[in-house]
């Protein structure tokens, strides 16, 4: 049987095994006085659940969770090292900025961006409606 590493301290392995035992006593009061009572079942089986934590001083919960932000941790630092998935200061910078006057609403800086995409969205719309007419004349259908 291979033993696994203590992931818990003392204290906290007292404290899951005091509260094990107290949720399994509660548990076992509860289907002795009706031996149907799905909530007693479940009351036994979760302290005794949390006895055997406290007894081992291991979690399993807890040590999915770390290793599993161990792992996210580790594969953002090698994304971040190797400039997978990065972006410049100045694209960051560029995105806040847009960020921030899209929230704002009617800010000088978004203002000032709405205007010029409005003039150039007009010139391409003339444009596009040019080469519709002409479009147009040349096959009518």
């Amino acid at each position: 049987m291979m033993m696994q590493q203590a992931n818990l301290s003392e204290k906290n392995a007292f404290c899951r095994f005091a509260m094990g035992t107290s949720l399994t006593a509660f548990g076992i009061a509860k289907v002795s006085r009706n031996p149907n009572c799905t909530k007693g079942r479940l009351m036994i089986a979760l302290g005794a659940m949390k006895m055997a934590e406290g007894l081992f001083k291991y979690c399993p919960t807890k040590a999915l969770l770390s290793s599993n932000m161990q792992n996210a941790m580790n594969t953002s630092m090698q994304s971040m090292f190797s400039g997978q998935n990065s972006m410049s200061t100045e694209q960051i910078d560029k995105l806040m900025k847009d960020f921030s006057s899209a929230i704002a609403g009617n800010s000088s800086g978004s203002q000032a961006a709405s205007k010029q995409s409005d003039t150039s969205t007009s010139t391409q719309n003339s444009s596009n409606s040019s080469d519709s007419s002409t479009n147009k004349a040349q096959n009518p259908s």
